[in-house]
């Protein structure tokens, strides 16, 4: 996520006698850090000479009502034409900047707010009320600003910065605060208490009634990919996560594949790749093992393992197994036949007993053939 960031910045075209301020950050009252001080400001105003144009860039959260109120009056005693654009946000007193300057233009989306004059004092109740009257003073100086540059009564801005007042372009036009709409988006989101807008943070945790829909910090999201997963199933797993994580937050339906591709396009192509090099990597050990198999008599089934029916090294050895077992059944079961169709069974005697005895045993298998020549043995013992 961005750091709070500020920047200061002075450009000046000697050629078209023009200036370009860059006032992005906090305005202080006195110069600390990259803070916008109004002693700074007057200085670098001063230096720019002779100049006909000035555009001023800002993107402040505010700060000093007094650093503030100064800065507009060294814009609006300037000789030059003054154009501020506001590259994403001007709140609280960095709208007191905006107000002294000529033509202000805003992005469609870019956020601007007014609210009342806020400070922090102790003391006994005195002190106190004189806080408060001294309060009031700069909330009617605040507004007298706004008076000379908006087309809206003293009793409404009274009311909108009462109520902290967050506007959209069109709505700050309505009221008076800008001239023109920028045809143009500023990045935006707000993350925590941080507002991140034109790539610079802002910390709104002192903002009440800020409007945009607050996320929480996002979430860091680890996916292990099963070298032995298919992209397709390395992409449910994903899925499956993404969906779990969007229905605590919105308690809504599952996402399908085709949500999932245009919602993270990036995310998706990343993990297809890593799920089609792990299939090939799966793919060619799979070949490798049925390759180390001695299978030269079963080519058949190495094609059919390897390409037509795709199984594991471990699934083909036990397919050629249960082969082998088949061959051998029918080996025997040929041998079997084979001896049955050529018997030859004993020459007949005469019609003796004897001779009724062996006809009473033809054509019967062969292990009983060799119980009767074993009988026949004994009887000419």
């Amino acid at each position: 996520m961005p750091k709070q960031f500020k920047f200061w910045n002075v450009m000046k075209n000697e050629e078209e006698k023009s200036a370009e301020l860059i006032l992005y950050g906090s305005i202080g009252s006195d110069e600390y850090w990259d803070d916008i001080s109004d002693k700074a400001f007057k200085q670098d105003i001063e230096n720019l000479g002779d100049v006909e144009n000035i555009t001023l860039h800002i993107n402040s959260p505010g700060g000093s009502v007094f650093s503030a109120v100064a800065i507009a009056n060294i814009l609006k005693n300037h000789k030059a034409k003054v154009t501020a654009n506001i590259d994403g946000l001007a709140a609280s007193a960095a709208t007191i900047i905006t107000s002294a300057c000529d033509t202000v233009r805003m992005p469609k989306n870019a956020l601007f707010m007014i609210h009342n004059p806020i400070t922090f004092a102790y003391g006994n109740n005195q002190e106190m009320q004189k806080t408060v009257q001294m309060l009031d003073k700069v909330k009617n100086s605040i507004i007298e600003t706004y008076l000379n540059k908006t087309k809206t009564d003293k009793e409404t801005l009274s009311e909108l910065m009462d109520n902290e007042t967050w506007m959209n372009a069109e709505e700050a036009k309505e009221y008076g605060f800008i001239d023109e709409i920028l045809d143009e988006n500023v990045e935006k989101e707000v993350i925590e208490n941080k507002l991140i807008i034109n790539n610079t943070a802002f910390d709104i945790s002192k903002f009440k009634n800020f409007k945009e829909k607050k996320i929480q910090e996002p979430r860091v999201i680890n996916i292990s990919v099963n070298s032995t997963g298919s992209p397709e199933e390395i992409a449910d797993k994903f899925r499956n996560i993404l969906n779990s994580t969007e229905n605590q937050k919105n308690k809504g339906g599952n996402m399908t594949l085709e949500e999932l591709k245009n919602k993270f396009p990036e995310l998706c192509n990343q993990i297809f790749n890593e799920g089609k090099e792990a299939g090939i990597t799966k793919e060619r050990e799979r070949m490798r093992e049925i390759d180390n198999l001695d299978v030269s008599n079963y080519s058949e089934l190495v094609e059919n393992a390897k390409y037509n029916d795709p199984v594991e090294a471990s699934v083909l050895a036990v397919n050629i197994l249960n082969k082998q077992k088949e061959e051998r059944i029918k080996k025997l079961q040929n041998i079997k036949n084979d001896s049955q169709n050529n018997f030859t069974p004993p020459v007949p005697n005469n019609g003796t007993a004897e001779n009724n005895e062996e006809k009473k045993f033809m054509g019967v298998n062969i292990s009983n053939i060799f119980s009767l020549m074993n009988k026949k043995t004994e009887e000419g013992k």
